[in-house]
């Protein structure tokens, strides 16, 4: 029995939707039909109704039960013989979308040199479908933060994910006036974001990184912004910032990952300030599998961006990629 199979059935039974659960699985949604339908084939019964909503028939209703029984003894099996992890000649990583830009270039390369045998299946997500992905096990290595990581993941915490408050100069101005000088030095050792209330803002969305992080400072400062825009893609929005648009909230490891000239040039048109740090919720953490042993490549993977990483909160400066 192909426990891929199995995966992919439970998914879509507990989705309701051959096409959620491929987003989720990171497949086509054809692939995934294929895959159903071969396991109905091994079985020699249909285990779904393709109707609207999409319904299990009695007999899917029996091996759904069996399905997860049989994934939960296969974990047992792999954690005392310790074979998980092993003869697999792919991996598949799951990370943050902006995440991925911050640290894949800078670690992928010496990983495929040292495992030149190994195919590495990347996909970039919002922390939202990384956390379904985990719960239906469609990922070996997941980097980014999950609300509640399923019991076959174990988390490892990689590092703080601090926040800055982008603001265009021209608007600083507009609404500091006189106290320009002055509330630049006090903002700069932390801001405080109900002064910035009535100010335009750029939003993302609420299932993406940064939307996430935007509507936690909402809630910790108690303020509703005065939002003009929406952009999904963080650097776009910056760049709008960077034209006058509005203020926005934006990781400090994006900022820290730019070349010092252009980060000097950024500086003429835009203030940055420090917002406070939220442990529960900014936080750069690992999601493994709890049955991958120490000598499985997703380890090794894990080993190099825990690293680099470390480097990054003890202030060494990268090298360009």
């Amino acid at each position: 029995m192909d426990f891929t199979l199995i995966n992919s059935f439970i998914a879509v039974a507990e989705e309701g939707s051959f096409s959620t659960a491929a987003k989720h699985l990171f497949l086509s949604q054809q692939s995934l039909s294929k895959q159903i339908a071969k396991l109905e084939s091994e079985l020699g019964t249909e285990l779904l109704l393709r109707s609207r909503p999409l319904r299990l028939t009695q007999n899917g209703k029996l091996f759904l039960q069996t399905a997860k029984e049989m994934l939960k003894l296969k974990q047992e099996f792999e954690e005392t013989c310790g074979t998980a992890g092993r003869g697999e000649e792919s991996i598949h990583v799951g990370i943050e979308h902006t995440l991925a830009r911050a640290i894949l270039p800078r670690v992928l390369p010496g990983y495929i040199d040292a495992h030149s045998g190994v195919y590495v299946r990347i996909s970039e997500e919002s922390p939202e479908e990384l956390e379904k992905a985990v719960s239906h096990e469609g990922v070996d290595l997941v980097i980014g933060s999950i609300a509640s990581p399923p019991s076959s993941y174990r988390t490892v915490e990689l590092c703080r994910k601090e926040q800055l408050l982008v603001v265009p100069k021209k608007l600083m101005r507009s609404l500091s006036g006189a106290r320009y000088d002055e509330l630049c030095e006090s903002f700069s050792r932390g801001v405080d974001l109900r002064f910035f209330e009535k100010a335009p803002f750029i939003k993302q969305p609420r299932n993406s990184s940064g939307g996430r992080s935007l509507m936690h400072y909402m809630k910790y400062y108690d303020v509703s912004p005065n939002f003009v825009c929406e952009l999904t893609n963080v650097e776009n929005a910056f760049q709008l910032a960077l034209s006058g648009v509005g203020v926005l909230v934006y990781a400090k490891l994006f900022w820290d990952m730019l070349d010092g000239a252009l980060q000097a040039d950024y500086r003429e048109r835009v203030e940055l300030f420090p917002l406070p740090y939220l442990p529960d919720t900014d936080k750069v953490c690992a999601y493994v599998r709890a049955d991958a042993d120490a000598e499985s490549r997703g380890a090794d993977l894990l080993e190099r961006i825990a690293a680099f990483l470390q480097d990054y909160e003890n202030g060494k400066r990268w090298r360009e990629a």
